[in-house]
């Protein structure tokens, strides 16, 4: 198999230029893209060889007498997939290739199948939004496998990677660990249409991962690796951790109810078209008012003048007021009469 790195070079740098990547962030993806390269360059030709030799032996006149169909794949790919980098397929392999779990990697441009998603803050007016052109997912959003099952991620549109959310992902964005403690950091090399990446799931947990040059625009997805005769799910390995360390736009997705690990067991998948994604969420907004139970209200102007009114319950208000300076107003109730 031969790599085409100038097509690789070419679509990422493309991608950039859509405000995907930063430069270091392309940089590290390149880096990871030819050690990809490298694993598909050792291992393809081993693939298609052992391919043929299985259809050598399965004579039948329909080429079908050898079996069960996937598990000759399977058995193929055994020795071939990395637990770091995996196997990458290029575009003429991945119809070669039989695994059970397969998931769609994609995109659509305009306006996608859930309203308002994903979003960004509005300019024109803030605590409001904007929902962005296009929708990047993977499909099944949830999947449910057994220790030590293969899927293959194929991607139907776009540019992506598929790549575990690990600190060591990109150190700089000082992303959450959210895969299994014992399971290795995996990523995929970048992929285009028609190539596919495959994958040996073998640690129970709960399995986030995210597209690189889609992070933030909640182009993230769950796998959910459970055993029936062994596991529990009451277990620590299949708690999620808290979200709040996440994009907006992440959260949204991993968040979802449907994508609780005991309803993705249950279920066994999750459609993209099947989670429920939120409301947008806002970081700041002008004006906010908050109340709390022992009657404290809070009023936050605009960055140009901060304004703070306090009512306490014996009556004080204290206002203060800093458009140019600061200054501090108190007025205490005057002596009962």
């Amino acid at each position: 198999m031969v790599t085409d790195r100038d097509g690789d070079d070419e679509a990422t740098a493309s991608n950039d230029e859509q405000g995907g990547l930063s430069s270091a962030s392309r940089r590290r993806l390149l880096k990871i893209g030819g050690a990809g390269a490298v694993v598909a360059g050792v291992g393809g030709a081993g693939l298609t060889t052992a391919q043929q030799e299985d259809d050598d032996e399965t004579d039948g006149d329909d080429g079908g007498d050898g079996g069960d169909g996937g598990g000759g794949s399977e058995s193929v790919l055994d020795d071939l997939v990395d637990p770091t980098f995996g196997y990458p397929l290029a575009a003429d392999e991945s119809d070669g290739v039989s695994v059970e779990r397969v998931v769609d990697v994609s995109e659509v441009s305009g306006e996608g199948v859930h309203a308002d998603f994903p979003s960004e803050p509005s300019g024109d007016a803030p605590g409001a939004f904007e929902e962005v052109p296009a929708e990047f997912y993977f499909d099944p959003v949830g999947l449910a496998v057994e220790p030590g099952g293969l899927v293959q991620f194929r991607v139907r549109a776009g540019l992506h990677t598929v790549t575990a959310f690990t600190e060591l992902a990109e150190p700089a964005l000082a992303l959450p660990r959210r895969v299994p403690a014992a399971s290795e950091p995996f990523t995929s090399p970048p992929l285009t249409p028609d190539q596919s990446w495959v994958y040996r799931f073998e640690e129970s947990g709960v399995y986030d991962y995210f597209c690189f040059p889609h992070l933030g625009l909640g182009m993230v997805a769950r796998i959910v690796v459970y055993d029936p005769a062994d596991d529990d799910l009451s277990d620590d390995a299949f708690a999620v951790d808290g979200d709040a360390d996440l994009f907006p736009n992440d959260r949204r997705v991993l968040a979802s109810e449907e994508l609780d690990p005991a309803n993705v067991v249950d279920a066994g998948e999750v459609g993209w078209a099947d989670l429920s994604v939120g409301e947008p969420e806002g970081t700041e907004t002008e004006g906010t008012e908050t109340e709390t139970p022992d009657g404290t209200e809070t009023e936050t102007g605009t960055p140009d003048g901060t304004e703070t009114e306090t009512e306490t319950p014996d009556g004080t208000e204290t206002e203060t007021g800093t458009p140019t300076a600061t200054g501090t107003e108190s007025e205490e109730p005057g002596p009962s009469l």
